[in-house]
């Protein structure tokens, strides 16, 4: 009965080590998930995203390290400038939490940071369990579109806290053509 499923199916040996060769490169290279091919506006959008937070997680490293609100505050006054050019007329806001997903400093600072508690926000969650950059839509109160980034500040394998930075949807589009499908689907950790 071996014999001849063998010399049915796959004929002599040489054809059975054929298909599972083939069997093996189609799992390797076949089911690989790769990133949409972007626009040109997705594109810019996501490799300005990416420079911002490398140079926001530079400055804050230490600061954040420390827990520090005052220092922080102050980094994040340094990299106004880089932010503000990533977004020149649209509202954005930057914040800063510990591991936990508690507020250690926002920027531009609006009202007492003190208190907010993100821990149990999908986004943050899904950056603390990851240790990946994540990001998701957020809706205001007033109906308004929030695209969130969010990335973990990591050093030697110990996660110091998260820095999010929160662009207003109806903006960025306005100034990349980034629609909300293509914000969902780009891949900050490539």
């Amino acid at each position: 009965m071996r014999n001849f499923l063998r010399s049915s199916f796959f004929g002599d040996q040489g054809r059975l080590w054929q298909v599972l060769f083939a069997s093996l490169v189609i799992l390797l290279f076949g089911c690989q998930a790769r990133e949409a091919p972007l626009s040109p506006g997705a594109a810019t959008f996501k490799q300005e995203i990416k420079n911002c937070l490398t140079g926001l997680s530079a400055s804050l490293m230490e600061p954040v390290a420390k827990q520090d609100p005052a220092a922080i505050k102050a980094a994040l006054e340094k990299v106004e400038s880089p932010a503000v050019k990533l977004c020149r007329l649209c509202p954005f806001e930057i914040g800063v939490t510990n591991p936990s997903g508690e507020t250690l400093a926002s920027y531009p600072v609006k009202g007492d940071d003190k208190g907010k508690d993100y821990s149990k926000y999908d986004l943050v969650i899904k950056a603390i369990k990851s240790r990946k950059i994540q990001q998701q839509q957020f809706f205001l109160q007033d109906g308004a579109k929030l695209f969130l980034v969010c990335a973990p500040l990591i050093r030697a394998d110990k996660l110091l806290g998260l820095v999010a930075i929160a662009i207003s949807s109806v903006e960025a589009e306005k100034r990349w053509g980034l629609t909300e499908k293509e914000f969902l689907a780009i891949d900050f950790n490539t």
